[in-house]
């Protein structure tokens, strides 16, 4: 004997299922013509010393987010970096990046530079906001009234 709940649950699990089948894929991929995923590798790597960012890497239109990583860090470890660190990274193919920088005085006093990377599927407006929202989450003590630099805003 079939259960009465499993036999109204069946119906709507296989509506929903196609339903799923026909969404777009996830946010950062694209379809190739076989069907299959496509996403790409973009990153921002940052060399760091005693809270300190000294330098920036980025690179953008890499086959995964893992080879973009791994190609920033020896970038900046060939120049000398011994503590690198990724902070923002996206997934997408294609789409905006802006990168920006500031240079502060701490509440101690401590000159401080701090970079901000943002990339957007959406455009380069974007790309600088989420920038912003990277820069403030890695460098507490910065406002946006002490100012920043647009050092690279790119399409990718």
């Amino acid at each position: 004997m079939q259960n009465p709940t499993s036999a109204k649950i069946w119906p709507l699990c296989i509506f929903l299922l196609s339903l799923l089948s026909m969404l777009p894929p996830a946010h950062g991929q694209s379809a190739a013509s076989n069907g299959q995923p496509v996403s790409g590798g973009a990153t921002c790597v940052i060399a760091k010393k005693l809270g300190d960012s000294l330098a920036i890497e980025w690179v953008t239109s890499e086959p995964s987010v893992t080879l973009a990583i791994e190609k920033a860090k020896r970038a900046l470890r060939k120049k000398g970096h011994e503590y690198v660190f990724p902070q923002s990274s996206s997934n997408a193919l294609h789409g905006w990046m802006a990168i920006i920088q500031t240079r502060y005085r701490t509440y101690t006093g401590r000159e401080r530079t701090s970079y901000g990377c943002g990339f957007s599927s959406q455009s380069s407006t974007d790309a600088e906001a989420k920038a912003l929202i990277n820069l403030r989450t890695y460098s507490w003590g910065w406002k946006e009234s002490m100012g920043y630099k647009i050092i690279e805003q790119r399409q990718y």
